[in-house]
């Protein structure tokens, strides 16, 4: 079965057509120094607009968040070679996305880039150890947190405990389809959830929603005035992290959090 969108219509294309057009794609992101992957429901999502549809319902009804996006219409009257030409002219409107979508109707084109809002969950621990970098990282350059300076504090070591809790609370945002630090049904805090796996002393927590790279995370956390001071907090020693994909329904694509801590026994 063919990835392609199909848009319907008289002048829908020949399946050696759209081959041609998929390889002469493939070829001009190379020429752009970019590869990203044909994608079955970026190409349904590029039939929909094909037809009528706006784009953001589109790709809802394809059920792909996207993270980046860009969306280019082309009346190419059948030339594959002029569609390359046009991708290698203005290769910086190409680059930087995982995956493409297609539909063609003969003499147009829609053509979808865009990087699913999803995290590799099998990728946990590395995600985790660059989570952990990069709030240290920000720690160690000190930061303005709205119109506060923070200075420069010491980094954080990471607790088995406080991420037990954070991926506690990154699976009930989910599972429960809410946001915040308070869990809607137990009422459980930071706190409440890090005692809970043995943690003996003081917990505070951040969430982020939507960034698919830890580094995108923290930078959301830092543009926050409440979760930067928080995270630049000199009093925290240790921390614990955790990350979840968003379902179909969640209110978020991903779910980040944090937890910091320090133990009074």
């Amino acid at each position: 079965m063919s990835l392609l969108g199909s848009a319907q219509g008289q002048g829908t294309p020949t399946s050696s057509t759209a081959d041609a057009m998929v390889k002469s794609l493939g070829a001009a992101f190379a020429a752009c120094g970019t590869t990203p992957v044909l994608s079955r429901p970026l190409s349904l999502a590029a039939a929909d607009v094909m037809n009528g549809y706006e784009l953001q319902a589109a790709l809802q009804r394809q059920q792909f968040r996207a993270h980046g996006l860009y969306l280019a219409g082309m009346t190419y009257n059948g030339d594959v070679g002029w569609v390359k030409a046009q991708i290698t002219r203005q290769c910086g409107k190409f680059v930087g996305f995982r995956s493409f979508g297609l539909s063609l109707d003969g003499t147009r084109m829609k053509l979808i880039l865009a990087t699913e809002a999803r995290v590799d969950l099998s990728q946990s621990q590395r995600w985790m150890t660059e989570f952990l970098e990069a709030t240290n990282r920000a720690r160690f350059q000190g930061q303005k947190c709205g119109g506060k300076l923070m200075n420069a504090v010491p980094p954080l070591k990471w607790d088995a405990r406080l991420a037990g809790a954070a991926a506690r609370h990154a699976g009930d945002m989910v599972r429960l389809n809410f946001r915040g630090h308070v869990n809607p049904v137990d009422g459980s805090r930071a706190q409440q959830r890090a005692a809970a796996l043995g943690f003996v002393g003081v917990a505070g927590e951040n969430v982020a929603y939507g960034p698919i790279t830890a580094q995108e995370a923290v930078k959301n956390l830092l543009t926050s005035p409440g979760h930067c001071e928080n995270l630049m907090d000199p009093h925290w020693t240790l921390f614990g992290g955790a990350v979840n994909n968003g379902v179909a329904g969640s209110i978020f694509p991903t779910y980040w959090v944090q937890v910091f801590g320090v133990e009074t026994r």
